[in-house]
């Protein structure tokens, strides 16, 4: 593997990295965001694909202690991990599939329960999506907020004809947006518009994404554009609508 991997220092105690993932047509992206607390050990949401290169460098950063899968579709590359990093304990959201002959979620992330590290990093579920089960993570001191899947941020400069028509059918070409085609997990509205309004209440100015570009400044203001479709009727909200 590529022994020139650098993590990106975001913010103060915070860094990430964003690799290639594989998607039909489509360049998406993955990033894992670090988070070194106060105690100095790290918090790890999403990992990337395991390389020892990158193990090394977290190493070098603090002691390698929380594993975060923060959605049930966030499943990818947990094997590895495991393996390389036993001592660590790992998360998972409600209803991601695991296998226990080869490894198995140390906690079941919940909305009632407090985890050791949420002193600085609080969580909270975006419900009205069972089959996602998403955690949102706002890292306090940076006014810094960790999405996975509700908003996207693809640069098209990057993407094929493909790409771009898939963007713009799903309401999410050229801006941060929610994908029409993640909204159709939407099962009680309701409970996902309370918990955006939720989210949207707390105190934050960036925006650290799993795909896409990183949201610097504003992010507040442009996470609240994303969902604007939230205040109009729901027929008017579907993937063939033209909003």
């Amino acid at each position: 593997m590529n022994s020139g991997i650098i993590l990106n220092q975001i913010a103060e105690s915070i860094w990430e990295l964003s690799r290639p993932l594989k998607a039909p047509g489509l360049r998406v992206g993955h990033r894992m965001t670090v988070v070194r607390l106060a105690s100095g050990e790290l918090w790890v949401h999403s990992p990337v694909e395991f390389d020892q290169a990158l193990a090394t460098e977290l190493n070098a950063l603090g002691t390698v202690q929380h594993f975060i899968a923060p959605s049930a579709l966030h499943d990818l590359y947990w094997k590895d991990w495991f393996a390389n990093f036993r001592e660590a304990t790992f998360y998972r959201a409600p209803g991601l599939k695991e296998n226990p002959r080869e490894f198995a979620f140390d906690r079941v992330l919940d909305p009632n329960v407090r985890e050791p590290w949420e002193n600085e990093l609080p969580k909270m579920l975006v419900r009205g999506m069972p089959k996602i089960n998403e955690f949102v993570f706002l890292h306090s001191a940076t006014r810094t907020l960790i999405v996975t899947d509700i908003v996207f941020n693809f640069d098209i400069a990057q993407q094929n004809q493909i790409g771009k028509l898939f963007l713009k059918l799903n309401g999410i070409y050229g801006r941060v947006g929610c994908s029409r085609l993640f909204r159709l997990f939407i099962k009680d509205r309701d409970a996902f518009r309370q918990s955006i309004g939720e989210i949207m209440a707390l105190n934050f100015d960036r925006l650290v994404l799993a795909h896409g570009a990183i949201v610097e400044a504003d992010g507040k203001q442009i996470l609240a554009r994303a969902f604007d479709w939230l205040s109009k009727p729901e027929k008017q909200c579907g993937i063939a609508s033209g909003l």
